[in-house]
């Protein structure tokens, strides 16, 4: 019974045997290609569906690969290429810029044409400085770069530096410096972005004749000017400069109805500097005096600097009447120090993008409009000017900030105490100059009550006294209206 309800030995070695004759069988038909079940005289179901001159077209089939082969397959790995790396050695992170500075670095890949490029940026975005960068090394290899880089001065704060490439680029942070210039007379102002330097003088006082304008005269005063700038030999607010005038001096200059409107007005200028008002119903207070018109005022703001106040704007002053171009405009700033001494006066053209650049590109439109309500048209401007603060140049926040960080001595014009050890002497009242020692010889120029000039000879009982103005020019004053602390006998006699 056991032999017919279950498994004899024998016939249970014989299912064994069977299994390596499966096993070979599954392996061969694993390492068979995936289309050797199909006769040859077969077509497939691909050649079936394919039309005449397909396979010309074709492209050329690979080898099939068995499941079997796959599965054991070494994969091969694909090439990365190498990767682009900048380095900027210097200058180092928040390193403060000269200008120009060195820039210096390396990279992992030099290009093809071994160039790239740098830029500089502000903080507001403005590039300052670009161009091209000259890579040391062969194509595909390491490389260096060194370069010096001049930009243009800008705003002190935050800047970036760029070095880029065709496949890669690099940065840096660093810092703008503070351009700031301390002039002999107590003056110093920071002048970024609005000049490389700056120098002073001392402008002569010029009588006022009441003609062709009134107010035309101008007491001694200080004179900052930028750069390698001339001026013409009368004052010409198109000319960029920042004068400051002693007021008490300024008020002496004139006589009667005219000194009063002059005090008029300065009263006026104070109680606007004190009430701020947002808009102007009247032209504000230009000094000096130039004979030009304000055609029109846009960008009004009230600025602070140290020890006194003001207010800017940018205007167009003229004597003609003409359509405005990009050219046309100026920037100036008319304030008071708190204590009343000083009036500042400053001046710097701009130009702007929201205008056209030359008369040649004025509009037809323009034109017309123009022609046909000059007032509407410069309104309408002023109006554009005002939506656009970023179109200027020099920025006006360069302009600003120079004249924020303006700070005055306490004796820039040389009216402290007089000198002991030094031939200096000083007007009493107004003192005229003449060509010799004496009232017989003529006239030559005259001393404003409180102006300074040197002591060069007196004559031999010292009651007359040679003397150079700041103006540079030489005369001979009376000792009785000049005020010296120096002892004049140690002065040579000149006969």
């Amino acid at each position: 019974m056991r032999g017919q309800a279950g498994t004899t030995p024998a016939k249970a070695r014989r299912r064994w045997r069977g299994w390596p004759v499966i096993i070979i069988g599954t392996l061969v038909a694993a390492c068979a290609p995936a289309d050797a079940a199909v006769p040859p005289d077969v077509p497939s179901p691909s050649a079936a569906t394919s039309t005449p001159g397909a396979a010309a077209r074709s492209s050329p089939t690979p080898e099939p690969v068995s499941p079997l082969a796959a599965l054991f397959a070494i994969p091969t790995e694909t090439p990365v290429p190498p990767r682009q790396e900048i380095v900027i050695e210097s200058p180092a992170r928040g390193a403060t810029l000269s200008n120009p500075f060195r820039l210096v670095g390396n990279v992992a890949l030099t290009p093809p044409d071994k160039t790239m490029r740098y830029r500089v940026t502000n903080a507001f975005g403005d590039v300052i400085g670009d161009g091209a960068l000259d890579v040391q090394g062969l194509p595909g290899e390491v490389g260096t770069f060194s370069a010096t880089v001049p930009y243009t001065m800008s705003l002190a704060g935050p800047a970036r530096i760029e070095v880029i490439a065709a496949d890669g680029s690099a940065e840096q942070a660093v810092q703008i410096p503070a351009l700031t210039v301390n002039l002999p007379q107590g003056i110093s102002l920071t002048i970024n972005g609005v000049a490389s330097k700056a120098r002073v003088d001392v402008v002569p006082r010029k009588p006022n004749i009441r003609f062709p304008i009134d107010w035309n005269g101008w007491p001694r005063h200080l004179r900052v000017f930028f750069d390698e700038d001339r001026f013409s030999e009368t004052f010409d607010p198109r000319e960029r400069q920042l004068l400051i005038l002693p007021l008490r001096d300024y008020q002496a200059l004139f006589r009667a109805g005219e000194a009063e409107s002059f005090a008029a007005a300065i009263e006026d200028f104070q109680s606007l500097l004190a009430t701020r008002p947002a808009a102007l119903n009247q032209d504000p207070l230009l000094l000096p005096s130039s004979g030009l018109s304000q055609a029109m005022r846009a960008q009004m703001r009230y600025l602070d600097f140290a020890g006194g106040r003001g207010v800017r704007f940018v205007t167009h002053l003229t004597q003609e009447i003409k359509p405005l171009t990009a050219a046309s405009l100026i920037y100036t700033f008319q304030g008071l120090t708190d204590d009343g001494r000083y009036y500042i006066a400053t001046y710097i053209p701009v130009t702007t993008t929201a205008l056209p650049a030359t008369p040649a590109d004025v509009t037809k439109a323009e034109r017309d409009e123009f022609k046909r309500d000059y007032l509407a048209y410069v309104n309408g401007i002023a109006q554009m000017l005002d939506a656009r603060p970023e179109s200027f140049t020099p920025s006006l926040a360069a302009l600003d900030a120079m004249i924020m960080s303006l700070q005055i001595g306490d004796d820039v014009l040389g009216t402290g105490p007089l000198p002991v050890d030094a031939p200096v002497g000083q007007a009493i009242e107004l003192l005229n100059i003449r060509s010799g020692p004496g009232t017989r010889f003529r006239i030559v120029g005259q001393l404003a009550a409180g102006e300074r000039a040197e002591l060069l000879a007196r004559d031999a009982d010292a009651g007359w006294l040679r003397i150079r103005t700041d103006a540079g020019m030489i005369g001979w004053v009376s000792r009785d209206y000049l005020d010296t602390a120096f002892d004049v006998r140690l002065l040579p006699i000149q006969p």
